[in-house]
């Protein structure tokens, strides 16, 4: 082959491929019913209580991901061969998960899709002999969908890993597995356990301590196309570059869903609201730095500040809004990339900017003059995914403790507290003052300038517009 291909020549179509995670469990009783229908119909159960448990687990979760995958036009499920990648769920293992899906072809409710599975070699620009991995892809036999009780069934997720740690990649190694379009590596389990010792156990206690409170207020996941609903009680904190003082934010079954979809979950039956920090993550650079920004008295949006009062920026002929945006997109790259003189947008960014002139120093530049604590950036460590990420993720850790000890359900997202529109008052409080606590004590840990902030903060509940509320420094 002459060029990278793409999964397209290989399957004849784009599937929208959902993975499998050995992590759901029954939560209403046509969930029970289903799972226990399809079990006996399955050729070789096991018949030991251990494995059994095993097995039921697996296709339990196989039932909630056809669920998904039902309703998604040219939906697949892509069910890993290798053995390294079922390390993450030790509960279940590698040897069950192949079982399982012998279980399911043999049965015609899964077939693998032609020419997945497998390597295809390509040559790249430079002649150089490069591979793309297409994962196991299975597309689902009606015979399932048309199952009694199938959209009806109930699923609550309850298996993820408590704490995983991504490997250290160097920037070539990183740039490659982007290009041959493989997951983070991550270190297998009893290998993290044993390097991180106590922290790893510590860090782990804090994630079950919560799974164990979230299950008792699951968070109802927005209902799927085909009106099922499923739960989730459970989250993973993943690290990175093989250190736990880099990264460590939580993940579930709704990081990956868009703000507006997400606003339609609920909590014990209510809606709920997402509390934000405004431009989180240079207001917390800069903060947990000691150094404050140059916003004036009170603010209530960094990116609308600077576009607001700098006359350069307002000289651009474009709406404030794409201004705004712009300016986002630029510190989230200078910050991801732990580049301060970064000269030019990531190709993979959404906007564009001006050729004609370096529109793109323009706001680097005004970002900086408002921001000076971003020129301590660095590639090493000082950047948003890991130093950034890791505080900001400590931050959430300790506010939803905080919460979780007045009995008040909050779920996490990134920067943002997912609670319900009763608790919204009590969450705001708690978070604003959860993170200046943190910054106080960080920067007194770290003989820096003690900054005390009370950060702005969003709020957005569906179909409403979005409140910000005003941040400031205090001083006593």
């Amino acid at each position: 082959m002459d060029s990278k291909p793409n999964i397209a020549d290989f399957t004849g179509s784009d599937f929208d491929v959902v993975p499998f995670k050995p992590v759901w469990q029954p939560y209403n009783q046509t969930a029970i019913t289903l799972l226990d229908t399809v079990i006996k119909s399955l050729p070789h159960v096991p018949t030991t209580p251990s494995r059994f448990d095993k097995y039921k687990m697996v296709v339990g979760s196989f039932l909630a991901i056809a669920q998904t995958v039902s309703w998604r036009e040219n939906g697949a499920l892509t069910i890993p061969k290798h053995r390294d990648h079922w390390s993450e769920y030790p509960s279940v293992g590698a040897t069950m998960m192949e079982y399982v899906r012998q279980e399911l072809e043999e049965a015609q409710f899964i077939t693998q899709v032609a020419r997945s599975g497998q390597r295809h070699f390509y040559k790249d620009d430079d002649g150089k002999l490069q591979w793309v991995g297409i994962q196991a892809l299975y597309t689902l036999s009606d015979s399932l969908y048309n199952l009694d009780g199938f959209t009806d069934a109930e699923w609550l997720e309850v298996g993820r890993p408590t704490v995983l740690v991504s490997k250290f990649e160097s920037f070539a190694s990183k740039k490659k597995r982007k290009e041959q379009g493989l997951r983070k590596p991550k270190m297998k389990l009893n290998k993290a356990m044993s390097t991180f010792g106590s922290a790893y156990r510590v860090a782990s206690k804090d994630v079950k301590r919560l799974n164990t409170f979230w299950i008792e207020h699951p968070l109802a996941l927005p209902p799927l196309g085909n009106h099922a609903q499923q739960y989730t009680s459970c989250a993973t904190r993943i690290y990175h570059d093989g250190a736990m003082d880099s990264g460590g934010r939580y993940y579930s079954s709704y990081t990956n869903f868009n703000t507006q979809f997400r606003l339609q979950s609920k909590i014990d039956g209510e809606e709920i609201v997402e509390i934000d920090i405004n431009a989180s993550q240079p207001t917390l650079f800069s903060s947990l730095m000691g150094m404050e920004m140059e916003v004036g008295e009170t603010w209530t949006d960094l990116y609308t500040n600077i576009i607001a009062s700098n006359a350069k920026l307002k000289r651009l002929d474009e709406p404030d809004d794409l201004k705004r945006k712009k300016l986002k997109q630029v510190a989230v790259e200078i910050i991801g990339s732990g580049n301060p003189t970064k000269i030019a947008p990531a190709a993979t960014g959404d906007l564009i900017f001006s050729d004609k002139f370096d529109e793109y120093g323009w706001y680097r530049n005004q970002l900086i003059r408002s921001v000076p604590a971003l020129n301590l950036l660095n590639q090493n460590y000082l950047n948003g995914s890991g130093f950034v990420s890791y505080h900001e993720a400590e931050i959430m850790a300790a506010t939803l403790t905080a919460l979780m000890d007045l009995g008040i359900v909050a779920y996490p997202m990134h920067d943002c507290l997912i609670l319900k529109k009763s608790n919204k008052d009590i969450g705001v409080e708690t978070y604003r003052k959860t993170i200046n606590e943190y910054i106080l004590s960080h920067c007194k840990s770290n003989n820096r300038q003690q900054i005390s902030i009370i950060v702005p903060v969003s709020i957005e509940e569906l179909n409403k517009s979005k409140v910000r509320l005003q941040g400031s420094y205090t001083y006593s």
